[in-house]
């Protein structure tokens, strides 16, 4: 339905432009990591290191020289870039939000 396919996309325009934004995504990351960093380290049968946790949101140095593992910023600013350059997108109008939303 084309009405539906139309809502659909300007609600993953809106996500894309909003949420996938790291000045905005970040410190809500940030936050949860904060809230979770001590557990995490207490664990004893986490399946990566502590290290491993603390760089996973916003990545290190040896980043770029894995390809398994990307940072939570990295796939949030690739996956932004692509849908935000993808046509049907890009072409897709926001939805309408009552005042005050």
């Amino acid at each position: 339905m084309p009405a539906l396919r139309a809502r659909y996309l300007g609600y993953v325009r809106e996500m894309a432009e909003k949420w996938l934004d790291w000045s905005r995504l970040g410190p809500v990351a940030q936050a949860y990591r904060s809230l979770v960093a001590e557990d995490v380290k207490a664990d004893t049968r986490k399946l990566d290191s502590t290290e491993a946790f603390m760089k996973s949101l916003d990545g290190g140095a040896d980043e770029a020289a894995s390809r398994e593992k990307i940072s939570l910023k990295r796939f949030a600013e690739q996956r932004r870039a692509f849908l935000l350059s993808h046509p049907e997108i890009k072409d897709a109008s926001l939805p309408r939000r009552p005042p005050g939303w």
